[in-house]
């Protein structure tokens, strides 16, 4: 499969993808974070969002997933550099949320073929809010 061409300013916009049982389930079970605010629904009920709520990189993650599905990284993905990220609201069980994601910098490195690309997200609920933002610095080949 061919990759699109990749240039500072480009915007792509991810599919979306509705958090459900399974996938709270999974994540804590994955990552080990059985928090009752995501977990236990009698225990959220009690918090300020008054039922449960994703993991914080639950959403991180997902959204970087999203990006992978335009098919922009692929293969000239060498590894991930940094993420600096915000979470500016909860993402609830049964949000779909996706992701606009632009390229904001494609910094050759010392090494020919290889550059530092720097993308911005924004992950948006099906209500257009924004839920979390934030950085992703990947080290790029073959552009």
């Amino acid at each position: 499969m061919q990759q699109p061409a990749l240039a500072v300013g480009d915007v792509f916009l991810t599919p979306g993808r509705t958090i459900g049982e399974g996938d709270i389930n999974l994540f804590a079970g994955l990552v080990g974070d059985f928090t009752p605010v995501h977990v236990d629904e009698q225990h959220a009920r009690q918090t300020p969002h008054g039922r449960r709520i994703a993991h914080g990189p639950h959403g991180l993650a997902t959204a970087i997933g999203l990006f992978t599905q335009t098919g922009v990284l692929g293969p000239r993905v060498i590894g991930l550099l940094n993420l600096n990220w915000d979470f500016s609201a909860p993402i609830f069980l049964g949000d779909t949320i996706r992701a606009r994601v632009v390229v904001e910098e494609l910094r050759p490195t010392s090494k020919h073929g290889r550059h530092v690309g720097t993308f911005a997200f924004e992950v948006t609920n099906q209500a257009q809010e924004a839920v979390q933002a934030g950085r992703m610095k990947v080290l790029l080949q073959g552009l």
